[in-house]
C-alpha cells in the first residue's frame, strides 16, 4: 500500500538502456532546478538489445523491475513513472523546411507568422511507420537571405525556418513501453541520448563556439554535434567497445567476463610506447597462468578504436562539420576509459580532445557519487527531466509489525469451585433470563433426588358391591391414570393430592365426584328401589 506525496513536483527517475546494462538513476531536484542524485542502479542484461533496438522486451522489462526495486529499497519510495533514454539504428534526425508570407503591409514579421509558421512544422507527419518525438528550431531566414535568431520584428515579405526532427522507429517505441509496462513503470518521456547528453557535460562556451560529443557504449558509438547552443546533428555508429572484447577473446581465449579486466589493466589506445618484451599474467579455463605480450592487448585495441574514429570522421564530413567545431571533440561514454584514448582520437580526426568531468545541473555533493563516464546519459536524463516536468513517486505506507514473543506451552489448571455467594465463571455474562433458567433446573434436580412419601388410602370412603354398582354385570373399565409428581392421579378431577401436585396427604374430593358417589349410593341401592 503506498500513498501519494506532495513532493512529487520534485523527483526525477531516468532509465538509460543499454547493450548490455541498463543504468537507473533517481534524484531530487531543488527550486532553482539543480538535481541531487540519490541513488544509481546498474542491472547488467544479456541478449535483450541488439544495436540498440530492443530484442527482447520481456527480459529488458525483468532488468528494469530488479533496478527498481533496489532503487525503491534505497530511497525508501515507490517509482511510478521515469524518463527512458535510447540510442541505436532507430534512432535519427530529418531536416525539414517550410515558410509562410507575411502579410502585414509594411512587411514586420509579427507573431502571428512565427505561430502560423510553427503549425505548420507541427502538422507535419512522417512516412514510413516512424514517429517524431522532438522538433528542434535551428534557424530562421529573412526572404531568403538574411539568417536571424529571433525574427519577430524583421522586415521581408516571406519568413522561412529550418527544424532538425528527431526520429524514432515505432518498434522502438512499442518495445519500450512493453517493457515498462513489465516494470510497472509509466514513461514520463522518451529521449533519444544523443540529443539530451550535450546539455549535461558541455561548457557554455563549447556550445556556443561548436563542438561534438562522442559517447563510446559497447556496441554502439553516438555522435551529437552542437553549435549556437542547439543540437545541429546527430548520428548512432553501429560499433562500439565490444568489437575489442570480441577481438581480445578469439586471441586470448579466457571468459570473456575476465577479458574486461584485461582490458581495464592492461589495455591502451595506443601501442607505441609498450615495451616489445612486457608480458602479463592472464588466467586460463584450466586455471593455469598464460603469458600475454602487453603490446598485443594495445595493438587489439588500437586497431579497433582506429575504426571507430574513421565512423566519426566520416559522419562529420556527411554534416559537413569537419572543419567548423572549433572547441574539438568531448569523450564520453561507459567504455571511454581506456589509456591514451584521447591521443588517438585527437590523431585520427585532427581535432583537440578531451574527456566530460563534470555534470551540468547536477549538485557539487553528488559530482563524487556518480560516475562520470558510465553514467554519462543517466545524469543527462535527470538534468532533461528536471526542465521538464516531475516523475511520479509515492511514499510506502507500511506499518512496523511488533516482533512475536514465543508462545510457552501451558500446563493444564483444575477448576476452582466459586465461593458461597459468588457466581461461578460460567454464569459471568448470562442474561437475567438465562441465570434463572438455570436456577429453575438445579432445583428440579434436587427435587428428584427426595425420596417418595408412602401413599396413603382417602378416608371415609364407604366400600360399595361391585354387584350393585354394575347390576348388569358388565366389566367396569378401569379409570386411565396419569403419573404426576411422586402419586397416582386418576384421570379427570380429584385424585391424590401428592400425586397431581407433589404435596403430602390427601385431598378432599371435588363436586362431580361426591355427585357421582351419592347417586351410586342412593339410586341404584336395593334400599332405595
Amino acid at each position: 500500500m503506498h500513498g501519494v506525496d506532495s513532493e512529487n513536483r520534485d523527483y526525477i527517475i531516468g532509465i538509460d538502456i543499454g547493450s548490455s546494462n541498463v543504468v537507473m538513476s533517481f534524484g531530487v531536484r531543488n527550486d532553482e532546478g539543480v538535481v541531487s542524485v540519490l541513488g544509481v542502479e546498474v542491472q547488467s542484461i544479456e541478449d535483450c538489445v541488439k544495436d540498440g533496438d530492443i530484442t527482447n522486451y520481456v527480459g529488458l522489462g525483468n532488468a528494469i523491475a530488479k533496478a527498481k526495486a533496489a532503487l525503491e529499497a534505497e530511497v525508501n519510495r515507490k517509482i511510478n513513472s521515469a524518463y527512458v533514454g535510447v540510442s541505436g539504428r532507430s534512432v535519427y534526425c530529418v531536416r525539414y523546411e517550410d515558410y509562410v508570407t507575411i502579410s502585414d503591409r509594411v512587411g514586420y514579421v509579427t507573431e502571428n507568422e512565427l505561430r502560423e509558421l510553427n503549425a505548420r512544422i507541427e502538422m507535419v507527419v512522417p512516412g514510413g511507420g516512424d514517429e517524431i518525438v522532438e522538433r528542434i528550431p535551428l534557424r530562421y531566414i529573412i526572404d531568403d537571405r538574411q539568417e536571424v535568431k529571433n525574427p519577430i520584428g524583421a522586415f521581408g515579405s516571406k519568413l522561412s525556418a529550418t527544424y532538425l526532427f528527431v526520429m524514432v522507429g515505432k518498434h522502438q517505441i512499442d518495445r519500450v513501453n512493453r517493457a515498462m509496462h513489465r516494470a510497472e513503470i509509466a514513461v514520463s518521456g522518451l529521449c533519444v541520448n544523443p540529443t539530451i547528453l550535450p546539455q549535461a557535460i558541455l561548457r557554455e562556451d563549447e556550445s556556443e563556439e561548436g563542438v561534438v560529443v562522442v559517447d563510446i557504449g559497447g556496441d554502439l558509438t553516438d555522435i551529437s554535434i552542437v553549435k549556437e547552443g542547439k543540437l545541429w546533428y546527430f548520428s548512432s555508429l553501429p560499433i562500439g567497445a565490444s568489437a575489442i572484447t570480441n577481438d581480445l577473446y578469439d586471441f586470448l581465449r579466457i571468459p570473456k567476463r575476465d577479458i574486461e579486466t584485461v582490458k581495464r589493466k592492461y589495455g591502451s589506445a595506443i601501442a607505441d610506447g609498450i615495451e616489445a618484451d612486457a608480458t602479463v599474467s592472464v588466467k586460463t579455463p584450466t586455471k593455469a597462468n598464460k603469458q600475454i605480450l602487453q603490446r598485443n592487448i594495445a595493438e587489439i585495441a588500437e586497431e579497433r578504436l582506429k575504426d571507430i574514429a574513421r565512423f566519426v570522421a566520416r559522419e562529420l564530413r556527411a554534416a559537413k562539420y569537419s572543419t567548423k567545431l572549433p572547441c574539438g571533440v568531448v569523450l564520453t561514454g561507459g567504455s571511454a576509459y581506456l589509456s591514451n584514448i584521447d591521443k588517438l582520437f585527437a590523431r585520427e580526426l585532427n581535432m583537440e580532445v578531451r574527456f566530460a568531468t563534470l555534470f551540468n545541473g547536477i549538485d557539487e555533493e553528488s559530482q563524487s557519487k556518480v560516475l562520470v563516464n558510465a553514467h554519462s546519459v543517466a545524469m543527462g536524463l535527470l538534468v532533461y527531466g528536471a526542465k521538464h516536468n516531475a516523475c511520479s513517486t509515492t511514499i510506502p505506507l507500511t506499518l512496523p509489525t511488533p516482533p512475536t514473543q514465543p508462545t510457552q506451552p501451558t500446563q493444564p489448571t483444575q477448576p476452582t469451585p466459586p465461593a458461597e455467594g459468588v457466581k461461578s465463571e460460567e454464569t459471568i455474562g448470562l442474561g437475567e433470563k438465562d441465570s434463572k433458567e438455570k436456577d429453575s433446573k438445579e432445583k428440579d434436580s434436587k427435587e428428584k433426588d427426595t425420596p417418595t412419601p408412602p401413599i396413603h388410602e382417602p378416608e371415609n370412603t364407604k366400600p360399595t358391591n361391585p354387584e350393585k354398582l354394575n347390576p348388569n354385570n358388565e366389566a367396569k373399565p378401569k379409570e386411565e391414570t396419569t403419573n404426576g409428581g411422586n402419586g397416582t392421579t386418576p384421570t379427570g378431577k380429584g385424585g391424590n393430592e401428592q400425586g397431581e401436585n407433589g404435596g403430602r396427604g390427601n385431598k378432599k374430593p371435588g363436586f362431580f365426584a361426591r355427585v357421582r358417589n351419592w347417586v351410586e349410593e342412593n339410586v341404584f341401592n336395593d334400599d332405595y328401589i
